[in-house]
């Protein structure tokens, strides 16, 4: 290994969105050589994305071929062992989750090479897979040398399932400050064509059941004054206009998925952004990256308590109990007409900004570099 210039190859089928490569932008131009593996196309936030290859300095985009359905266990990438041996990392790190054929593919690959490997998990919840994914799975933590966990319980999940490698909890990407930034909210909503008074609480995301926006539209309801904006598209689109007719008539703006770009505007059109998942019993909230968005973008988030959610937010006052209408209005009362302080953008940009995040990212590969796989 050249020691000024590690090099690095991830495997990440979430790159195919361009504005989750500057985290790797951010590793290279700190002096690691990095080849980024995406597959052609993937769905991204409800819409089809396509790859774009590129190379800028250290960072070369590859797009590799393969079977990618959309599902993070059926990326079968094709060819990555000769692109991997062409390249010559000092390790390998898969954005993908560890029970997937993609993620497998990139372990033996490194193994052959003889080099440290690590793969990123979300997943929060001890779950069943099929035989052929739970073989997967103890390959693939066997093989690893560390782990990057988006959240604390899936570290401890990890740990639960007898993994002895590295763990890192790290978030996968982080904010993009110069985007998400205060802007002038009555300029933001004139661009949405929303009103101009009155507060406003929103919803960014996926349209699913289990991200509880009902929750949202009932606490609304509690609340003559304040309007709804639901943003976001998904399965869940047709319910959700149907209690919205019913719970609060007129006072509801849909709005399709918007590109990562403007999700900012949207963010500073809000008073508060709400984020009101319910556990299932085969899911909760892995995150929350609209929480971090919206203090970054100088707004209220208040959220239910969920998974992640209370570790994002950092105050027992922004969280409310999961599916309770009742005490969201009472958190949207506690904020709507007030300032929110410096310190919640402080803190989010400290711990999740794109360079606090892709500077933790290099600390925990260069840990496994030190100890050699």
């Amino acid at each position: 290994m050249d020691g000024r210039h590690p090099r690095l190859a991830v495997l990440s089928h979430s790159a195919v969105e361009s504005s989750h490569r500057r985290k790797w932008e951010i590793v290279a131009r700190r002096g690691w050589n990095v080849l980024l593996l995406v597959p052609a196309r993937w769905p991204e936030a409800g819409r089809m994305v396509r790859a774009t290859p590129g190379r800028r300095r250290r960072l070369r985009v590859e797009v590799v071929p393969g079977l990618a359905l959309g599902r993070l266990a059926r990326w079968t990438p094709r060819g990555l062992d000769g692109r991997l041996e062409a390249f010559r990392p000092d390790v390998v790190l898969a954005e993908e989750e560890p029970y997937g054929m993609a993620c497998w593919r990139a372990c033996s690959a490194a193994r052959a090479l003889g080099v440290p490997f690590a793969f990123f998990t979300w997943e929060n919840i001890r779950r069943r897979y099929r035989w052929v994914q739970e073989r997967i799975l103890a390959s693939v933590l066997a093989g690893s040398a560390g782990a990057v966990a988006g959240n604390a319980e899936a570290a401890r999940l990890l740990r639960r399932r007898g993994f002895a490698g590295r763990i890192a909890v790290l978030p996968q990407y982080g904010v993009n400050a110069a985007v998400f930034r205060p802007r002038d909210g009555g300029a933001c909503r004139r661009a949405l064509g929303w009103p101009r008074e009155g507060p406003i609480a929103g919803y960014v995301g996926r349209l699913l059941p289990e991200k509880g926006i009902e929750t949202l539209i009932r606490a609304a309801g509690r609340m003559p004054d304040l309007r709804v904006a639901i943003v976001g598209s998904g399965p869940h689109e047709a319910a959700l206009h149907a209690a919205a007719d019913r719970l609060v008539p007129g006072r509801a703006i849909f709005l399709p998925a918007v590109p990562r770009d403007r999700i900012a505007v949207v963010m500073s059109a809000l008073d508060v952004l709400v984020l009101p998942s319910r556990t299932t019993p085969a899911w909760k909230e892995q995150f929350g990256r609209v929480l971090v968005e919206a203090f970054a973008a100088g707004r209220w988030a208040v959220g239910s308590s969920s998974g992640e959610i209370p570790a994002v937010l950092g105050r027992r006052s922004l969280v409310f109990r999961e599916g309770d209408d009742r005490a969201l209005a009472v958190r949207l009362l506690s904020v709507l007409g007030r300032r929110p302080p410096a310190g919640l953008r402080r803190r989010a940009l400290g711990r999740f900004a794109d360079e606090a995040v892709a500077g933790a990212t290099q600390d925990f590969l260069r840990g496994l570099l030190r100890r050699g796989g």
